[in-house]
């Protein structure tokens, strides 16, 4: 993550994968790129926006260890609306895998996904999600959520993408899930998130519908490099 200036935030930050490729901001980047500022002096106050590509997102230092990210406005993935109020009939839709009619939840939030609840996680998971997947009305970048919800403020996430499980669970899914729960009527809309990275507190706002994740920061190591 190279952090940099910017004319329109007060900083900009870019995301490059390990053999140099330019990715996508990620929501634990600009958790890390905000940590970071804020203790190194870069930004003066703990209310700042970053230039992260197209999107300006505002950040908050909530205290020595969290901070708060503002992660947008949910989207229905089939009419590019704002996804504003719970209707259970609206937001289920249903498809057929392996011969079994599967409900999920569409959800997008810079990308597609699809929200499945379940009772618990005693199933392949690998292979389920990439039986749903290759349904072809899902787009190609389409992920895969496994929500187990356990009250009206506390649920579990597992997600799939790309053919992978991966061990931190992107925060950008427990966001959809969030949306996939309020909108079914089975949570609040500010709910504890158990990821396998750790534990994340989302907040879906009633007045501008932004969702707002708080997560911990902590650092591994510290070092230089000459360029």
């Amino acid at each position: 993550v190279v952090l940099g200036t910017s004319d329109d935030a007060d900083l900009s930050i870019r995301c490059f994968d390990p053999d140099g490729d330019e990715t996508a901001i990620s929501c634990n980047a600009l958790r890390c790129a905000a940590r970071y500022a804020s203790d190194s002096g870069l930004v003066t106050t703990g209310d700042f926006a970053i230039a992260a590509m197209s999107q300006r997102p505002r950040v908050q230092i909530i205290d020595s260890t969290n901070v708060r990210v503002d992660m947008g406005v949910p989207i229905s993935r089939e009419t590019q609306e704002e996804i504003k109020e719970s209707n259970r009939d609206s937001f289920t839709r249903s498809i057929l895998v392996n011969g079994k009619a599967v409900a999920f939840t569409p959800v997008s939030l810079g990308r597609p996904y699809a929200m499945l609840f379940v009772p618990d996680f005693s199933f392949p998971l690998r292979t389920t999600a990439r039986a749903i997947a290759a349904q072809p009305d899902f787009p190609d970048d389409t992920g895969i959520g496994f929500l187990q919800v356990f009250s009206r403020q506390e649920m579990r996430l597992r997600v799939w993408e790309s053919d992978e499980v991966f061990p931190g669970d992107p925060c950008t899914c427990a966001a959809a899930a969030l949306v996939a729960a309020v909108v079914n009527g089975f949570t609040d809309r500010e709910v504890f998130v158990h990821l396998k990275g750790g534990d994340v507190f989302l907040q879906w706002e009633e007045t501008d519908h932004h969702i707002w994740l708080t997560g911990p920061v902590g650092y591994v190591f510290t070092g230089s490099y000459d360029f």
